[in-house]
Order: structure tokens, then sequence, then C-alpha cells
């Protein structure tokens, strides 16, 4: 309980006395146990002091110079538009994968970074390992502009496939040593400097379709398909061939920024980071890409085009189906793929486990590694994949099984803190046993911010010492190692229910959900470039995010009692469709507005006058739960009402007939491209969730409303356990319905009672 109030501690008693079993063990925001085996208890934590402002970036002495000019034989390294290296230990792994061309060829490494003024260049370094061997290794002084470094790499280290590049960096400040200055300490990495520079000028010239993935990304960190495809948008059966083409690229190029440009011509260059793509029945294909066009007529063929614009990749077929068939032809799965891990993407360099029961993760083989640290602020971390139908976000708990060493300088105040998908799941202080030594020390994690998909689990030590407040001089360069931790530290996962919970955006953007899994779904798209280019962009961020295809049926009027993708402007919809959309048709703010509308949408909210609402949202508060669990009867989900006319909405409704719906839509279809793509972003997409996810080009994130009414679909046989759990989870998320069901339970025991000691008197 977070309240210390008298009457907040009254009602918590009154609850956990009508007996609320699933309640006490639903997830508190901070899990504060002490580690175990300690003869006294320890005293509260200090509370966090929140990290400051990262300062400004200083303003170079004089102009950096130009990026180096991109080269037809070089791949930049970073998928991202930008990479900062933060803290005093900082790793950041990327994945890169070459063609033995590219393998083969003598190459040089090449690095633009800049720092923060605080970082001390004598105990602060930048290092590059590529497959476990450092290339680069240098002091971090660049803060004054920014500097380019280059190394050449030894032969040998680069290998055909994957290959794992880590950029490391250990910093120290200038002159302070307290916890909260490791926030400011800084190196940024420059995506347009940080490349791959090959000896022969035609290593990156691809030749073979398993060689998509070499493709790589721009100097802006993303990958743009360049796409001519004649009479994409004439057929129900082009426009369906377009989608498949797009979920099997973004498999086969393992990126997480994919861009497809539907263009009328090829463009006469291809930089780094680009794929031309070809794709049409024989009979259309254009006159460069003609080479093929005797292979189509009679079998789908995907190739890439030796005579034509370098990365040229042709799809065909005598028919749209046959050049669907080329298209899916390229995300093939790999026989030789583990089925427990996620596929490997160039954004994730370290394994992601996939989770679909109970299971101990040891950290070492998710990427953790043992580490000795002499500084303030030590953080790590690494991800686990969990199931569509995960349904264990209001009870039990995750435990991480901490092996670690502390020395004896640490103070007690010290804490141990874990944050799960950015959010804070525990503060756990930081408590010597015997000398330092801490082994197998449990210590829980609520699983209040799990969800399907792909989930972060980020690990922070804060060290506080003795003589960290008095800072004598070179104590950040010279300190001991304070802080061990083992790579044998495990994740043990319990049990979890399993059960589809509509509506759930966050389980369609993480697992493609529920369309993954089917034999066919429906899929509406309508007319014109810029919406046709919208789906596939949102069909391709879903196969790169779960790693998994969607199959896809177009159709021109989707059957309400099956499940439907269905992408247009809202002024382009059936009006059916927009009814059955839980978006309203007009826009509120900034547009035209209708005051109905909104009073409807806030009452579906909660967000009402009634002062009963106001206690149970006090209640909610204090408990860690939100109003809407405290709802005897759940209101009606209202339309959500567009706040502007370039946002982009995505809405997830299940029709009464049983089909479940996902909505790609905007009010202005003029911005409906660049906001698909600003929503596809990494850090956007991983923020969808509830029942709207909606993103203005003003907005600076995405803007989620939960559902009030969520409908359970079973997804797995008949089990008690899994019974059980779903039971658990439900009643935690519903604490009127559990309390009233006590309650009579209550009641019934006592008419029990009463009957027998009536019957039982009566013959005495």
């Amino acid at each position: 309980m977070r309240g210390r109030s008298a009457t907040s501690t009254a009602v918590a008693i009154l609850l956990l006395a009508l007996g609320l079993p699933a309640l006490a063990q639903a997830p508190a925001p901070f899990d504060m146990t002490p580690e175990r085996g300690n003869e006294q208890p320890p005293a509260p934590p200090p509370t966090a002091e929140p990290p400051p402002q990262q300062p400004a970036t200083p303003a170079p002495t004089e102009t950096p110079p130009a990026p180096p000019a991109p080269t037809s034989a070089m791949r930049y390294l970073i998928p991202f538009d930008t990479l900062e290296l933060n803290g005093e230990e900082a790793r950041q792994g990327v994945s890169l994968y070459l063609t033995p061309a590219q393998a083969a060829s003598p190459a040089k490494l090449d690095l633009g970074y800049l720092n923060a003024l605080v970082v001390s260049p004598e105990a602060s370094q930048l290092r590059v390992d590529i497959n476990g061997t450092t290339v680069l290794s240098s002091p971090i002084a660049s803060s004054a502009s920014t500097q380019d470094l280059s190394e050449a790499i030894p032969a040998g280290v680069l290998k055909p496939g994957a290959n794992i590049v880590e950029f490391l960096a250990t910093q120290r400040h200038r002159t302070d040593c307290s916890v909260a200055s490791t926030y400011e300490l800084w190196s940024r990495l420059d995506p347009a400097r940080t490349a791959i520079r090959f000896d022969d000028p035609n290593a990156v010239r691809l030749t073979e379709v398993g060689e998509l993935a070499a493709t790589g990304v721009d100097a802006d960190g993303r990958t743009t398909v360049h796409l001519l495809a004649p009479g994409l948008q004439d057929s129900p059966e082009a426009r369906q061939a377009g989608l498949v083409l797009a979920q099997n690229l973004g498999k086969a190029l393992h990126v997480p920024d994919l861009r497809i440009e539907i263009a009328d011509t090829l463009p006469a260059a291809t930089p780094p980071g680009h794929l031309n793509v070809v794709m049409a029945p024989a009979a259309q294909l254009p006159a460069d890409a003609a080479a093929l066009a005797g292979q189509g007529t009679g079998q789908p063929v995907a190739s890439f085009e030796q005579g034509a614009s370098a990365n040229t990749l042709v799809l065909t077929g005598p028919d749209w189906k046959g050049v669907e068939a080329a298209a899916a032809e390229i995300g093939k799965a790999d026989p030789d793929a583990d089925p427990t891990v996620l596929p490997r993407r160039a954004d994730l360099a370290y394994p992601i486990l996939r989770l679909d029961n109970a299971r101990r993760i040891v950290l070492g083989d998710v990427g953790v590694r043992t580490a000795e640290f002499n500084g303030r602020r030590y953080t790590t971390g690494f991800e686990f994949a969990l199931p569509p139908d995960f349904y264990s976000n209001m009870f039990g708990q995750a435990t991480l099984m901490l092996n670690a060493a502390y020395s004896s300088d640490v103070l007690p105040e010290s804490q141990f803190n874990i944050y799960v998908n950015g959010q804070i799941a525990s503060s756990t202080p930081v408590l010597r046993l015997g000398r330092g030594f801490s082994r197998d020390t449990p210590i829980n994690i609520p699983m209040t911010n799990f969800r399907p998909g792909r989930n972060k689990v980020e690990l922070e030590v804060l060290l506080q010492t003795e003589a960290d407040k008095a800072c004598p001089p070179g104590l950040t360069q010279m300190a001991p190692t304070r802080f061990v931790i083992s790579a044998n530290t495990r994740l043990q996962m319990p049990d979890f229910a399993r059960i589809g919970a509509f509506p759930d955006l966050s389980a369609f953007a993480g697992t493609g959900a529920p369309y993954a899994d089917e034999g066919s779904a429906q899929v509406y798209v309508g007319e014109g470039g810029p919406t046709l280019a919208s789906a596939m962009t949102v069909v391709a961020r879903a196969a790169v995010a779960s790693g998994a295809l969607m199959p896809l049926t177009m159709s021109a009027s989707p059957t309400p009692d099956r499940d439907a993708i269905i992408v247009a402007p809202l002024a382009a919809l059936p009006a059916d469709l927009v009814r059955r959309s839980g978006v309203a048709g007009t826009v509120g703010s900034g547009g035209v507005g209708d005051d109905s509308l909104l009073d409807s949408f806030r009452q579906s909210a909660g967000n009402s006058a009634n002062p009963f609402d106001g206690i149970k949202a006090w209640l909610a508060d204090r408990l860690g739960l939100r109003p809407q669990n405290f709802w005897l009867v759940r209101a009606d989900d209202g339309a959500f009402v567009p706040q502007s006319r370039d946002g982009v909405i995505l809405s997830q409704v299940r029709q009464p007939e049983g089909g479940v719906w996902t909505y790609l839509t905007i009010p202005d279809e003029t911005h409906f491209l660049d906001a698909t793509r600003r929503l596809a972003e990494t850090d956007n997409w991983r923020a969808i969730s509830g029942r709207v996810s909606a993103l203005g080009a003003d907005d600076p994130a995405v803007v989620s409303i939960t559902p009030n009414r969520v409908t359970l679909v079973q997804t797995q046989p008949p089990s008690l356990t899994n019974y059980r759990l779903i039971a658990a989870n439900w009643l935690s998320s519903n604490i009127l319905e559990f309390t009233l069901l006590l309650g009579a339970i209550a009641v019934l025991l006592t008419l029990a009672t009463w009957g027998l000691l009536k019957t039982v008197g009566r013959k005495s």
C-alpha cells in the first residue's frame, strides 16, 4: 500500500478481511522484500532520486566535417536514427548479415562519435567488438566536435551470415562521484559515420534471394524498398500479392524500420540500405527486367536480375497468383531455425527466448555477461518473448535469482532496481550477506508490465560508499571493484494463464495476433497508392515484430463473423465499416467537433463527476489498480473521437458476430502514409496497446485507450491448471465480482452450518 493515512490502512484491512487472496497476489508497483537470510530487517531504501536532465550537447568549437560520402562498397552498422551509450558502463549490440563475398573482402571499420564534456578521457574507453574480437579501442575524448576513427578489420573476423557487432563504452565523470552524475555521461555514435567499407567494389552486390538480409540499413538506420509493380492497384489479387510481399520482405531483410515506396521507375543508383523490387506477371514486366519473363510464364520466379540496376529483385509468374507465390518464397522459414528463439534482427543481436509456459532463463544465455564494476551505477538487460494469449498481467510474479557480490564499503542504502518495459517493477536494498556474497537471492518481479511479444528487463544497481561522499581527486578513475554480477543469475518464469483477450492491440503489435495463427484473415484495403503503401507498412511491421506471417485474403466486403484487417481513411470507408470501427467519423479538437460524441467517450473512459467514481479512483491508486477493476457492470466502449486530421489511428473491435477487426485509419488521407510510417517506428510500435492507439503529427508519444470490456477466447486445450490461472487473473481484475463471490460463499457456508447444527440439535 502506498498510502500512509489511517483511512487507506482501514480500507486495506477491510478488503483483506473480506478475503482477497487474488488481490493479495496481484502485482504491486514495487517489491521491497529484503534479501533472504538476513537476521535483521533492513531499513527501507531511500527514495531513488530522479535522473537529472541530460545536459544539452555542447556547441562544437568548430564545424564538424561532413560524413564520408556513401560508396557502392559499404555497409552502415547502426539500425537506429541515433545510438547513445549512456552511463558508466554501456553496451549495445547489433547484428550485421554478410554475404560470402563481403566476409572474404578486406574491410575497414569507420566510426564517428561525440561525447559529453564531463567524460574523463583518462578513465573512459570506447570499444568496438566484432564476433568477440576487439577491432577498435580509443579513449573517449571528443566533446568539442564529432571525431572520426578508422581501423582495419583483421582477416578472419568477419564471417558469412550473422555477425555480432558490439559498441562498448566505459565512462567516468571528471569530478563528480555521485550516482546522479552518472546520468550526465554519454557518447553519441553517428550512424552516417559508422560503417564497414569493403576493398572489393562488387562486395555489396546481391546475387541470391537468400542474401536479402545483406541489404542492410542506410545512414539514418532505415531500409527502403523501391517497388516497381505495374498494375499493382488494378485488382484485389495484385494488392494481396503486395501485402504478402511486404510481410515476407520484413522477415527476410531482418531490419526494424522498413519503408516501402511504390515507384513508377527504378532509381539510377542503389545506395546502401536500399533495395529495388520489380513485381508483375511475366507479360507485364518492364523492359529492364524482361530477361526473366520467359521463366515467369510457366512458374513463379524470385531472382536477382543481374543485367538490371544493382540489387534489383524480380518477382514474377504466369499471373498475380504466381507472383504471390514468388513473394511467399522469399520469406520461407529456415528449416534449421530454432523455434524457441525469435528470429535475429539487425537491432536485436542477442537471443530472445520464446516462453510458452514456466521456464528458467539463465542470463548468460540471453546476452548478459559476468561483470566486475567499480563505479556508482551499473546497468544491464535482456529480453524474452511471451505468447499472444498471455493472460497473467494481474496475478503472479516472476523471480530473479540473483548471483552477485558486493565489496565491504558498499553502504546499506544502495539499491538494486528492476525495470520491465521501461517501468519500475522492483526496488530492493543492497544488503551484504555473509562477506558480501549473494547466492540465489530471490527478487520478486510482478508481471503487471509483461505483455504479449517481446519484453525487455533492465537491471540497475545504484552503489553508494563513504568514499564517494568525500570524492577525493582521482577516485572516479582509481576506485576498486565494488560489485560483481554473475551470468548465472536466473529469471524463473512461473506458469501463467493462456487465453485470448480482445481487444488487445499490444498482442497484434507484438505477435500479429489473432491473424498470425489463422488459416486466412480477411483484408480490406481502400483505393489509392498511399493507402496500399500504408497497409503494406503495417503488415510488414507486424511480421518484423513477431517473426510470423499473417495469411491474408482480400475482401471487398468483410464478414463480421471472421477476423479482418481494414486499412482506409475514414472518409473512404463504407458507413457500415465506420460504424463497426470503434472510431467516430467526426474529428474532435481542431476539427468539426461533436459534444455528444466527446461526452460519450468521456463516460466510457470512466471520467465522470460521480463522487463514487472518485472514491474508486482513489482506492485503485492506493492498490496499484485501475478504476475499472472496481466496476460491477462495465460500461460500453464509446467511439474514439479523432483529435486531429493528421493523426493515424489503430483500433481493434471484437464484433458481436465473433470476428476481431483491426483498423488502420486516419481522417485526412494526404497524411496517411507519413503518419503510418511514424507509427511503425520501433519505439512507437512498442507503445501500442489497448483498444485504440493514436499518434498525431504533433504528439510526442502514442496515446492508448484501455478497453472497458474484454472478451476471452479459448486458445488452448481444456486444462484445470490453465482454468485456475485464468480465474485467478480474472478475479484479480474484477474486485467487486470477487468480493460478491466470497460473500455468497460465506452466506452459503453459514446456511449450511446452521442447517447442520439444527439437524444435529434435534437428534440430540
